[in-house]
Order: structure tokens, then sequence, then C-alpha cells
């Protein structure tokens, strides 16, 4: 009996506990939309143009070590541009040679706390002059003269920005696209705490930044982790990945749609993430792989407004020591945890590698895979000169492979 009676009393314990842990308000976390039901489809089956490949096996790793989490990239009169960890934007000239152009963020001693040092993960050639378009996670969008490396801010990230219900500050700057008239198309992945992101409604968003306006418009909100950006051939649409959905989305610029959105392909193997077009159609990378095996944990807990919640709140509580100890006394600690717990999640992320070829049908054309993992975690795949070139916001290197003749088209390409 006095085993049992223990037991009972633990367990009246931990119910209580677990009880007012969900129940009790106030508590956080405070997200941006209440908890809903939505859905994801799951991801296609590997065959077809998705039948496995060993293309992305035996990538090579340039200028390893000198790069640090060199999630996009972009290619500008054969030189390579990306930006790192520690807010640095450089220029790869060859691989002896590397340049840094600018610095976006503060002074920081440890690299990887991406909130205080920057990270510039987009860029664009703006349209309107000798300039980069630059999107850093967490210092907003920025405008880089690459003849006196002057940077100009063009979107703060203290703007409260329009939503369509809510308005809001942009969490997590993200992906650009520059049009022909010069007007700025931007990404603002998520609007609560990125450990919440497999928990809360997705809350992403696209904007257009009209550069004589100097003003934002909301063009999509509720967006599942709002990424990648690829304008259309003629301007009339653009193409927007939406990572943890594994689809990428269509919205008409022009046009009798004009203002209207649909899907332009979904159940990816994978999550996608920033996208490069050309006049015959988009390379997508899939930066973790998702299939019969892999589940995809935001599909699997879409449907689930309740658990997620109860995740959320205890994810939440388990941040909320850190939080007060920072506001206390400044540190990493937050940040040098978020990292290990990257470093791990992606060293037992699934082995295999993919980066599809979409045509502007929307149409997987073709795929390259791979299995050894020396291209894994694939942010960006840029096509030069025959090859793919291929970013990671996880490696400290550049990956390379060589196109077969079937596949690569090194003409037209556009770098938006």
């Amino acid at each position: 009996m006095g085993f049992l009676g223990a037991l009972l009393r633990t367990i009246i314990v931990l119910t209580i506990f677990f009880g007012a842990l969900f129940l009790l308000p106030g508590l956080p976390p405070n997200t941006t939309f209440p908890f809903k039901e939505y859905v994801i489809k799951p991801p296609r089956e590997l065959k077809g143009t998705l039948q496995p490949n060993s293309y992305l096996n035996g990538a090579e790793k340039l200028w390893k070590d000198q790069v640090l989490g060199p999630e996009g990239l972009l290619a500008l009169n054969d030189k390579i541009y990306t930006g790192i960890h520690g807010g640095e934007l450089l220029r790869l000239n060859n691989a002896e040679s590397i340049q840094s152009i600018t610095k976006i963020g503060q002074p920081c001693d440890y690299i990887f706390d991406d909130e205080l040092c920057g990270y510039p993960v987009g860029l664009a050639i703006d349209t309107q002059g000798n300039n980069l378009i630059v999107a850093d996670s967490y210092y907003g969008i920025w405008q880089v003269d690459l003849s006196t490396q002057e940077k100009t801010n063009l979107v703060s990230s203290q703007e409260i920005l329009p939503g369509k219900s809510v308005n809001r500050r942009a969490r997590l700057f993200n992906s650009l696209a520059v049009s022909s008239q010069g007007d700025i198309y931007w990404t603002d992945s998520l609007s609560d705490d990125l450990v919440l992101a497999p928990f809360a409604n997705p809350s992403g968003r696209l904007f257009r930044y009209n550069r004589e306006k100097k003003t934002n418009e909301v063009l999509l909100d509720e967006l599942s982790f709002a990424n990648g950006l690829a304008l259309g051939p003629s301007e009339e649409f653009i193409i927007l990945a939406e990572t943890t959905a594994m689809r990428l989305t269509k919205y008409y610029l022009k046009g009798s749609r004009v203002g209207q959105s649909e899907v332009f392909v979904e159940g990816l193997p994978g999550w996608p993430d920033n996208l490069t077009p050309d006049n015959e159609g988009i390379w997508v990378p899939l930066c973790v792989s998702s299939d019969s095996e892999n589940p995809n944990l935001f599909g699997a807990l879409a449907p689930y407004p309740r658990l997620r919640f109860f995740l959320a709140r205890l994810m939440a509580l388990m941040q909320l020591p850190f939080r007060i100890l920072n506001n206390l006394y400044p540190n990493d600690i937050s940040a040098r945890l978020f990292h290990a717990f990257n470093e791990m999640a992606i060293s037992n992320a699934p082995n295999r590698s993919t980066v599809v070829r979409l045509d502007w049908n929307g149409n997987i054309v073709k795929s390259l895979h791979g299995f050894d993992r020396t291209a894994s975690g694939i942010s960006h795949a840029l096509e030069l000169k025959g090859h793919l070139y291929l970013g990671s916001a996880f490696n400290q290197y550049i990956a390379r492979v060589k196109l077969p003749d079937e596949i690569a088209k090194s003409e037209g390409i556009k770098t938006n």
C-alpha cells in the first residue's frame, strides 16, 4: 500500500501540474494567431522524375573553414557573393581570395549569436544601380553599393509592418527578388519565436517594398515559414517557398488574376529553401528531406492544435529562465544552446540530399540526389558554368558538383 499510495500521490501531483500548465491563463507563449487545425500534404514517392540517383555524391568542398553557414549564394561577373554567420557579406573571387564587402549587425564575440552579430541570408542584384539588396535575418533589408561599399537600411527590424489581420514586426527576414521596376519582394519567415515554429500556427508573410514611396505592402500572410522567391520570366507572377509545408505558392502580380494565389507545386520530398530561377525554370534545394521513412514534424502536428499549444507552452516555459537571466546579465548562453541543438539536428537528419528542377508550369522535370552527406543541409543551388554550387546554413564550406551535360543550363541565368 505504501508504494501504491506514493505512486497515486505522484500521479495526482503530475496531473495537477500538467493541468495547470495547460489551463492557467497568462503563461507563455503569446503566439500571433490562435492555435487551429491545418493540413500539410504528405511528400510524394521517390519515383519517376524523383527517382533517387547519385548526382550529389562526392561533392567538392570549396572555401572550407573560411565561410561559416553560407546560406544564400549569388553570382555576379563570375564571382560568388554570400553572407555568413558573424554578419559579414563576402565576395568569393577564387579559392585563395575572399573579400569582405560589408558587415551587418553589431560586434560580437560568438559568431553564431545571429541576433547580435547579424546574418545576411537573402541576396539579390539591384535593377536600379550597382547595388546588392541584402536581407539580414535580424537587421532588415539593406542596399549595399558595390562601388563604395556604403550600406543603407531600407526596411528596419524595428518597423511595425502590415499583416492581413495583425500588424507586427518582422521576426526573421529571409529571401529577396527585385523587379525590373525596382520593387523589392521579400519574405518574413515567421512572427513567433523560432523554437516555437513546429507548434505555432503559420505566420510568415510576403511583402512588396515600393522604392519610391518607401512603403511595404503585405501580399500574403499566414504562410508556413515563408522563404525563397522567384519572379516569373515576364514578372506576371512570383513563386514563393513555404518551407515547412513542403510546397511552393504562386502569387499573381499582373493580369486578370492579380492579387490571387494558388499552389504551384506541393508534396515535395523535403523542405524547399532559396529558389534560383532562369528562363526555363527553377532550381529548388530541399534543406531537410522528408519521405515515408522520415515524416515531416510540422505535417504530423498540424491537425492537433491542443497538443501543439501544450508543447509550445512547455517549450516557452523551458526558455523562460534563460530569457530572465539574459535580461539581468546579457550573455550568449541561449545562442550557444540553439547552435548546439542545430548541430545535433542536422547531424541526425536524413542522409538524402535533394535538389529538384521545376519548369515554369510547376512540373518536377529532374531531381538530383546524394547520400554521402558531402552536400547536406542544402539551402541554395546556384548554377554556374556547368556546375551547381550548394550553399548551406549549417556547413563551413560551399559544396560543388558537376552537372551532367543533359541537365546543365549555363546560359540565361537570372540571379534575383
